[in-house]
């Protein structure tokens, strides 16, 4: 997206190169799920709030920074509840770095799971139309077996190019995420 759309979406601060996003919550339990009732600093954030977030990384250009505001209504300043949520949104983001990277690890052990049996199952499949010959039987377990080794080479490449690169894709915005400066306002 270009900055002259963007800068309609989003504030603007030439001097900071940086986007703001606005959010307006009236709590500081708001932007954390309900359901989770852990400390501050153990927290996970609320699914529409990062699917918002991630959203907003997405569209933001990494050569441009990004300020989230978080303007909360009817409150007071309270520098220790604010301080230990500022570091749960920061633990937050770098808890789900570790969950995809672990993520990431799996799917290339599938990947490189899928070549092997792929490549086994293209080998059964010569040996056995050069070694089984005559019969259909011969012929259908022969096909068979190349049809499973290329679906399995393609799951391979499947995973490679789409599933990996769209996890690298996330740590890479979460990894943004985590040195974005975050900031609360208060609002009476």
């Amino acid at each position: 997206m270009k900055d002259k759309e963007l800068r309609k979406i989003y504030r603007f601060d030439a001097n900071e190169n940086a986007y703001f996003l606005d959010i307006q919550l009236e709590d500081y339990r708001d932007a954390y799920s309900e359901w989770d009732y852990s400390p501050f600093v153990n927290r996970d954030l609320d699914e529409d709030l990062i699917e918002y977030i991630l959203g907003c990384s997405y569209e933001i250009p990494h050569n441009r920074n990004m300020v989230i505001i978080f303007h909360l209504i009817n409150q007071q300043y309270n520098a220790k509840r604010e301080k230990r949520s500022i570091q749960g949104m920061y633990n937050y983001f770098d808890y789900r770095i570790r969950k995809i990277k672990s993520k990431r690890i799996r799917t290339f052990r599938d990947t490189i799971a899928f070549l092997v049996i792929g490549s086994i199952l293209l080998l059964l499949g010569a040996l056995a139309d050069q070694y089984i010959q005559g019969s259909i039987i011969a012929q259908l377990l022969s096909e068979g077996l190349f049809i499973g080794g290329w679906v399995m080479i393609w799951e391979m490449f499947s995973s490679w190019f789409f599933n990996i690169n769209q996890l690298t894709r996330k740590i890479k915005h979460f990894t943004r995420l985590q040195k974005v400066n975050i900031v609360y306002e208060y609002k009476d």
